[in-house]
């Protein structure tokens, strides 16, 4: 598995550039050592030979004229994917083949999403120790509850749920030794401000879910502060009472999660979330879970099955939806479709912002100058992915290939 790409220099030309506000077609793109060095336009170069840097004298040039080069994808809030859950990982092997896959399909930074359990926390963070995964790539734990509303569960099991409890709180923190990055709370319980307090002491950035507050009875805290997967497991938007719903267009959070897989938010939520939320604040998740990425079938999650379809994932018991079967570039696709919005976009919504969220957008989430070129060619159906060490290398890649210039 290649990671960020961060000792090579090289040039690609003829790609066209998804940028975090635009996408610049048929451009040329310079890195030198893992960083991007050059961003031009078609019209600035007659041939990448006229580059003025002498950096990429000897340089071996990509040629990508029907590809997209876009930034490495973030799944903020993944659960698993293909064989793997994240609550039942059996050691750092499996934690680097389920990086593996998630690469594969370009996706170049996960953050593993697990209920809790301390088993269950214990062995993701020794196998993350292991992993020898660098930060940019897996930067932390997203800890879904212990502390949630009952009534606004969803698919979190009642053995996963605590009330608010300091002394628990401190707990989960010495368990996940410094890599507690997210964590879920309900904003309506009895004592949550100081399990606020305790967490984002932490360098925890506290995420508002699975709740069944009104407006009246939100305890907001302190900002930064985001929200988990808007619309699922809380009260919808009410021009009354209100709730986390109507509390995710008030450009209150920080950050809003939403889940662009088009089963666990209707096209026109969508859109609503496409107009209404700042573009800054925004960010596309997945919310997948083991079997995403593979064929539709029966797995096994924490001891239950679940069936795998056209219509998500669902308890076998009680057919109740509890995760995505759809990853990375799948998620932008169908939210740029449905959300009707420019590929750039959706796109922005699960690279730059959600890099902004976990403090590592100074170096990573877009092609930018100065930023690792942590990226990914496309094909231009955004099916294919490929990091440009794979085609220096000599591996495939529809429609690109890689020579050294003379």
């Amino acid at each position: 598995m290649t990671r960020n790409d961060s000792a090579d220099t090289y040039i690609i030309e003829g790609a066209d550039l998804i940028l975090p506000d635009a996408i610049m077609p048929h451009a040329t793109l310079a890195v030198r050592e893992g960083r991007i060095a050059h961003i031009l336009a078609e019209h600035e170069l007659s041939s990448p030979l006229d580059l003025p840097d002498p950096a990429f004298e000897r340089a071996p040039l990509i040629h990508a004229a029907d590809a997209f080069v876009a930034p490495s994808l973030v799944e903020m809030h993944v659960h698993g994917c293909g064989r793997w859950g994240f609550e039942r990982i059996a050691g750092h092997e499996e934690l680097l083949d389920a990086a593996g896959f998630l690469e594969e399909r370009g996706v170049g930074c996960f953050v593993p999403t697990i209920l809790w359990d301390e088993r269950a926390l214990s062995s993701l963070v020794a196998a993350i120790l292991a992993s020898g995964l660098p930060r940019g790539a897996l930067p932390g734990i997203y800890l879904e509850g212990p502390f949630v509303n009952p009534a606004k569960r969803g698919g979190i099991q009642p053995e996963n749920i605590r009330p608010a409890d300091p002394s628990l709180a401190r707990k989960i923190l010495d368990a996940a030794q410094g890599l507690l990055k997210i964590t879920t709370l309900a904003p309506e319980l009895e004592g949550i401000g100081p399990i606020y307090r305790i967490f984002q002491g932490a360098g925890v950035l506290v995420s508002l879910g699975h709740s069944d507050a009104t407006l009246r009875s939100i305890a907001i805290p302190g900002h930064p502060y985001s929200m988990t997967h808007l619309f699922n497991a809380m009260r919808g938007i009410d021009h009354r009472d209100g709730g986390l719903a109507n509390l995710a267009f008030s450009q209150s959070p920080d950050y809003v999660e939403v889940n662009g897989d088009g089963i666990h938010v209707n096209a026109t939520c969508l859109q609503l979330s496409a107009r209404a939320i700042p573009s800054d604040s925004l960010i596309l998740i997945s919310d997948a879970v083991i079997g995403a990425g593979l064929p539709q079938g029966t797995y096994r999650y924490f001891e239950h099955d679940v069936v795998s379809t056209e219509r998500g994932v669902r308890y076998a018991d009680t057919d109740v939806l509890m995760g995505s079967n759809r990853l990375g570039m799948d998620i932008v696709r169908n939210f740029a479709s449905q959300a009707g919005v420019p590929l750039w976009q959706a796109v922005r919504a699960m690279s730059l912002v959600p890099r902004r969220a976990l403090g590592t957008a100074k170096d990573f989430g877009s092609i930018e100058i100065g930023k690792f070129a942590d990226i990914f060619i496309w094909d231009k159906e955004m099916k294919i992915a490929t990091r440009p060490s794979a085609l220096l290398d000599g591996g495939p890649h529809r429609g690109s290939k890689a020579q050294k210039r003379k």
